[in-house]
């Protein structure tokens, strides 16, 4: 009995013995390997490693405040950005926030968001066309506004004159493939319409845009007719035509039709505005005013 419980004590530290020599073999392995991990670790230090990038965020001033030269407004007409297209890669097709959470109709609450017309062009009496221009200038001398509101919101000669007059339609609004197209350049094209084109007595005009000395030239609309004068008005510059300029004397403004620079019946020389309503009653009172501009520079003569 004796012996047998000796044995079993001796094989009981051996195997001790066996594991604590295991474990202080693993210990001084994983020493090893930490050790070797950190000198290559350390020793090897990288300059260039590629960093997870940051959340795109917009610069001060980007928001509201259109004074700032980050505005995103500014930005857009520098960078001819009209499409919006970088706008709705973050903050989705229809703007309300995207993959951002950010909506832009918090600012932008009129119809159609930031693709509203009168946010980039027009907004007076609440019309598209300018005033105010792409810059948002209201000046009659920039060449984005112009005499629009002499065209389109007229007071005094004529009945108003469609965009389509000169623009291409606009069918479907800002994703018209007539409004920006591809690549915009921040510059409307000229497309003339069918009043510019109005054939008179045997004449058919020839339209043509000069946009380096902002003139239109060969239109009905200003007097290439028989008895017409056939004048080239300056786009920003509102007086460069009156009612003589067209048709009669440019000089004096009488509006009495020459024909060839020859009064021929039934026009007089002695004629003056404050005649006309004798045979265009319709159209202009015996003071010489256009009462009725929707019988005015519209393709037929009205007696």
């Amino acid at each position: 009995m004796m012996k047998t419980y000796f044995n079993k004590l001796k094989n009981s530290k051996k195997l001790n013995s066996e594991k604590n020599g295991m474990k202080f073999f693993y210990i001084i392995y994983f020493l090893i390997i930490s050790v070797t991990l950190t000198y290559v670790g350390c020793s090897e230090v990288q300059n260039n490693l590629v960093t997870a990038p940051e959340i795109g965020t917009h610069p001060d001033g980007w928001g509201s405040d259109t004074g700032s030269v980050n505005f995103h407004g500014k930005y857009i007409y520098d960078n001819n950005a009209w499409t919006l297209t970088q706008c709705k890669t973050c903050h989705g097709g229809d703007y309300k926030g995207g993959v951002t959470g950010s909506s832009c109709l918090t600012c932008h609450t009129s119809s159609g968001g930031p693709q509203n017309c009168r946010l980039c062009h027009g907004g007076t009496s609440g019309h598209a066309n300018p005033p105010k221009a792409l810059n948002h200038s209201n000046d009659v001398q920039s060449l984005g506004v112009g005499v629009h509101v002499y065209h389109l919101d007229s007071t005094k000669y004529s009945a108003d004159v469609e965009c389509n007059e000169c623009h291409l339609s606009l069918t479907g609004g800002f994703n018209s493939p007539n409004h920006l197209g591809e690549n915009p350049d921040g510059i409307a094209e000229i497309n003339f319409g069918t009043l510019a084109l109005t054939s008179m007595g045997g004449i058919t005009p020839d339209p043509t845009w000069d946009r380096n000395t902002a003139t239109c030239s060969n239109t009905y609309c200003h007097g290439n007719f028989p008895e017409g004068n056939n004048a080239t008005p300056i786009w920003t510059d509102p007086s460069s035509t009156q009612c003589g300029s067209c048709h009669g004397d440019p000089d004096t403004g009488n509006p009495t039709p020459r024909t060839n620079g020859v009064f021929m019946k039934p026009h007089f020389a002695f004629f003056t505005s404050q005649t006309c309503y004798v045979c265009h009653g319709t159209v202009i009172n015996p003071e010489g005013m256009i009462y009725d501009k929707e019988l005015h520079v519209n393709g037929e003569i009205n007696y």
